[in-house]
């Protein structure tokens, strides 16, 4: 055991990440046994070594191992040791907490980020310190602290993060602001308004991410802003977010601008959010994408007919039918009939009938969902389906949706079915699965 613990140790000098991390996923699996010999490696002049022994026992969660790993964080001179180090940590708990903090001011950016994710892990326990730290002297450990208050979501902060407002230093501030939005607190508004106004902060895109979650209408105008005049496509997709988050109507026209954008991605997004908002005047903005052939794509306007159809708006029906029935792409013809599905209309059950024809399983397996979902208004035409020359395979998917909705009138027609001796035989057998795993026997019912 002892040897192949130290051949083990020995293959961490290598340099190869997937090496070292199946070599310190076998040193945990030997346990207790392998405590003392990586302790003992922790001052090895190899880093390799040292932050695989340091992951090792983090993994292993030994609290005899809790004093090394404190001092290698505090003092080794390798960042990688250093951030295996923080990680480890999780293992301390609340006595971690105090070199966790120390940690936010780290020169090295992952090692800094390694602590706020494991403080915001540790949760409750690390909260007090932490608000205590916003009144520290160094402005990166302020901003970490309140970084981390924010992932922690603890309500008891708040207060704390609010008066951090008023730090001097902007990183500080601004973070405090993030951390405030994370927590959908409305007292960070204005601040998180003055960062995306901002070209200098490095925190814009939170901000406006923060905004959309608080889902307050003062930010609506300058998420508008953000729109029409910033040239950044991160900040203007998340402002399409934001703007749909908080579904204030004077957003519409700016989403029905950005429809016409240059970008495909920009404009799939502000199709997607207007069918995200909940008014009839983004149903109108919709249909009228629909219906602009001029400037509008193909691709474009399908995105705004499904997005129409989603709202059980019934002019996306006449569209979303030809998509069903005529488009040779099959996942157009999919999605087609999952929407159709939804919408609660008389005209969409014939053509979901014949959908049950398509070549492909997926588009039949919805359209016969959509069937049953609406039984009540689909019943009729599936007898008469029944009764008519059709072919065998949309004869068999609608012996399959009659079993699915399996009410009294659909079982009397599936032993019409079963007892058809004109019937195909395919046709006949899964009408008589169907029977029998419904617990109906065609032959006892006919005597």
């Amino acid at each position: 055991m002892i040897a192949n613990i130290s051949t083990l140790i020995t293959a961490l000098e290598a340099d190869d990440r997937r090496i070292h991390t199946l070599v310190v996923d076998n040193l945990v699996r030997i346990g207790q046994a392998a405590v003392e010999p990586l302790l003992m490696v922790l001052d090895d002049a190899n880093p390799n070594v040292r932050a695989g022994a340091v992951c090792a026992l983090g993994k292993l969660g030994d609290p005899q191992a809790l004093g090394s790993l404190v001092f290698r964080l505090r003092n080794d001179p390798d960042p990688e040791v250093r951030k295996n180090a923080v990680w480890a940590l999780h293992m301390g708990q609340q006595q971690a907490v105090p070199v966790l903090i120390e940690a936010l001011a780290d020169e090295d950016e992952w090692v800094r980020f390694g602590a706020v994710i494991v403080l915001s892990k540790l949760g409750q326990m690390a909260v007090t310190p932490l608000i205590e730290e916003l009144h520290n002297p160094d402005p990166l450990i302020r901003a970490n602290a309140a970084e981390t208050l924010g992932r922690i979501g603890d309500r008891d902060a708040a207060d704390s993060l609010v008066r951090t407002l008023d730090d001097m230093n902007d990183k500080v501030w601004q973070q405090a602001a993030i951390s405030l939005g994370r927590m959908c607190d409305a007292r960070s508004v204005h601040p998180l308004i003055a960062i995306i106004r901002d070209p200098a902060s490095e925190l814009r895109t939170k901000a406006v991410r923060a905004l959309g979650q608080i889902r307050d209408v003062r930010a609506v105008e300058p998420l508008m802003e953000i729109l029409y005049g910033n040239e950044d496509r991160w900040m203007r997709l998340f402002a399409i977010e934001a703007l749909g988050q908080i579904g204030d109507m004077r957003a519409v026209e700016g989403l029905l601008d950005a429809a016409y954008d240059e970008s495909r991605d920009m404009r799939t997004k502000a199709i997607v959010t207007l069918g995200v908002l909940q008014m009839d005047f983004a149903s109108d903005a919709l249909y009228s994408l629909v219906e602009d052939e001029l400037e509008i794509d193909a691709e474009d306007r399908q995105t705004a007919l499904f997005e129409l159809g989603k709202k059980a708006d019934s002019r996306s029906i006449a569209g979303l039918v030809d998509i069903l029935l005529n488009d040779p792409r099959s996942d157009s013809r999919i999605y087609a009939a999952l929407v159709l599905g939804e919408i609660e209309h008389r005209d969409v059950i014939p053509p979901l009938v014949t959908a049950l024809n398509d070549r492909v399983q997926d588009v039949a397996n919805h359209a016969m969902q959509g069937l049953v979902r609406m039984h009540h208004l689909s019943m009729d035409t599936l007898v008469k389906t029944l009764n008519t020359p059709t072919s065998e395979t949309g004869r068999i998917w609608t012996v399959r949706t009659l079993g699915q909705i399996a009410n009294e009138q659909a079982v009397d027609v599936l032993m019409s079915v079963a007892l058809n001796g004109a019937e195909h035989g395919p046709v006949r057998e899964e009408a008589l699965e169907i029977l029998r795993r419904l617990g109906h026997d065609p032959q006892t019912s006919q005597q």
